[in-house]
């Protein structure tokens, strides 16, 4: 059994526009300005209501947009759910899942963030995948 939660929405932000963008949704969410951004940082977390999902900002080269992510303790296996429910993996990155659902709208499925908000889950219960 493994469980899951929706855990992050991501704004993908143009590299040009990173800094620019942090300032206009720390803004939009009423969170604090965060930290000055350092040098080849990709990823700022926003600071909003505890508890809730995060607002993580994450610098692309291409693509603006936005996506969730779901955090697991099992990505096999959540993976394999999902896909089974109808949705489709694009690729592996490092420890992380991009998939998509039936229209096409893209989404990550990644390892544990959270392990006390993730331990509240129900667990799905198991499928034929093995977890590796």
């Amino acid at each position: 059994m493994h469980r899951s939660r929706f855990s992050n929405l991501v704004i993908d932000c143009l590299d040009a526009h990173f800094e620019t963008s942090v300032a206009f949704w720390a803004e939009a969410f009423g969170a604090p300005k965060p930290p000055k951004i350092r040098a080849g940082q990709r990823y700022v977390t926003l600071k909003t209501c505890p508890g809730g999902p995060e607002v993580l900002l994450q610098k692309v080269e291409r693509d603006p947009g936005v996506h969730l992510d779901f955090e697991t303790d099992s990505v096999v296996k959540e993976s394999a759910r999902l896909e089974a429910a109808g949705g489709h993996r694009k690729y592996r990155v490092k420890t992380w899942q991009v998939m998509e659902d039936p229209s096409g709208t893209p989404f990550c499925v990644i390892s544990k963030q959270h392990p006390k908000e993730l331990e509240r889950m129900l667990p799905w219960p198991d499928s034929t995948t093995q977890d590796t």
